[in-house]
């Protein structure tokens, strides 16, 4: 259950004139038991008298002008006073810099309807299945989870499936040809090689790899981040190659993150694999993992699915430093974290978190369990510390804040 102010706000305002639904109910009674504070301030928002106090104590704001500008999309602001315990709110013509949505309520009152429109800040949708395929003549092919079609390449067929690419070939050519897929931010894709072998593509990650193999190896290229089910032939090693390590295997599961400017990162969830840089060499258990970086390398165990989660819907956290949560959260939501306060780079994380939620829902969790706040303007996500007690009062007025917008609005159009 999320506490993001305008969602908790709208469901407050559906209690106060009746129309909650027994689904909403119960998310509304979930964020109650959460916290004493949410019955505090429940109850006083409930009480009545309320919004007609804030509407009084909005007087000097010109509703009338401020609705007509919220609806013609302008981005003008006003500002209005709400007594001291309130901050002040952005009015109808700008709820968050440079986002302004309006959602419908349809509100039954004395037997007729009444539209009702509520101010929502941007909504942030998780990433989807999506990549471009650069064919070996050159010709690129967007592919998306609804593309469904047949390619031809010189030496195998592509069959594109929605979600995933798969190529066959019923014979072996003479020399090498490549395919490359990129899947950009935003995105991820998976695809099964010729000979079998199975890969997950992450967000911002590009597989260069033949289209059929040929002679006695199996080598792929990879930027970013991709997890491996290699297909076993013993006499015909499969190597993934990054720009700094190489990663030996027979037949074996592993997940491959080589991200730019990140620490290169090789997990073994079972089999076995050589890695090498430069004349460094070492064989990995499972459990094991290797961590490359200006350093040198690093050998440790780890829970694994903490690693691999991303190809089954989560993101798994354990002890992790919040840059790299926001790193993972950035590339997937396609935004851009600023860290607004030094301390930010201290605090570490442990934690599940749905892959396929809204953005601002994953970030209610993180600003539930750190003492951190998120801002967002547009597509850039700004993070601050704070303490628990700052957080509480800070969420507490936010949802004031949507609730008395809520009010002005309504009461406004009423009235125009």
């Amino acid at each position: 259950m999320t506490d993001y102010p305008f969602q908790i706000a709208l469901l407050i305002q559906k209690s106060i004139v009746g129309v909650l639904t027994g689904e909403e109910r119960k998310q509304l009674e979930q964020w109650l038991a959460e916290d004493d504070e949410h019955e505090r301030m429940y109850q006083e928002l409930v009480r009545p008298g309320f919004l007609e106090e804030a509407r009084r104590e909005h007087h000097q704001f010109q509703v009338g002008e401020g609705y007509r500008r919220f609806v013609a999309g302008k981005r003008k602001t006003d500002r209005l006073r709400i007594g001291k315990r309130w901050t002040a709110v952005a009015a109808m013509g700008a709820l968050v810099i440079g986002v302004a949505l309006a959602f419908l309520l349809r509100e039954q009152s004395n037997g007729t309807e009444q539209d009702v429109y509520l101010p929502v800040a941007e909504v942030i949708k998780p990433g989807k299945a999506g990549a471009l395929l650069t064919l070996s003549d050159g010709r690129q092919v967007v592919l998306s989870d609804s593309l469904e079609t047949q390619l031809k390449e010189q030496t195998a067929d592509i069959r594109v499936q929605g979600k995933r690419l798969d190529y066959s070939s019923e014979h072996i050519g003479s020399f090498l040809v490549y395919n490359t897929i990129t899947v950009p931010r935003g995105g991820e894709y998976q695809l099964t090689l010729s000979d079998g072998t199975r890969v997950w593509l992450n967000a911002e990650t590009e597989l260069k790899y033949p289209v059929a193999f040929v002679g006695e190896g199996r080598e792929v290229m990879l930027k970013g981040e991709a997890y491996f089910e290699v297909a076993k032939n013993v006499s015909r090693p499969f190597v993934v190659k990054t720009e700094q390590l190489d990663i030996k295997v027979l037949g074996t599961s592993f997940n491959m993150k080589s991200y730019p400017s990140e620490t290169q990162q090789v997990t073994l969830v079972q089999g076995k694999v050589e890695v090498r840089v430069g004349n460094y060499s070492r064989k990995l258990q499972p459990g094991e993992q290797l961590n490359y970086s200006s350093e040198g390398p690093e050998i440790r165990n780890v829970d694994v699915k903490a690693y691999t989660a991303w190809k089954d819907r989560r993101f798994v956290f354990n002890d992790d430093l919040l840059e790299e949560v926001i790193h993972k959260l950035g590339r997937w939501y396609d935004v851009e974290f600023f860290l607004r306060d030094a301390e930010v780079r201290k605090i570490r994380f442990t934690g599940n978190l749905p892959k396929y939620r809204n953005l601002d829902q994953v970030l209610n969790k993180l600003e539930l369990t750190t003492h951190i706040r998120f801002v967002q303007n547009g597509r850039a996500i700004e993070v601050f510390t704070e303490n628990r007690k700052m957080c509480a009062a800070s969420s507490r007025n936010r949802i004031i804040n949507a609730i008395v917008q809520m009010a002005i609005i309504n009461f406004n159009k009423t009235n125009l």
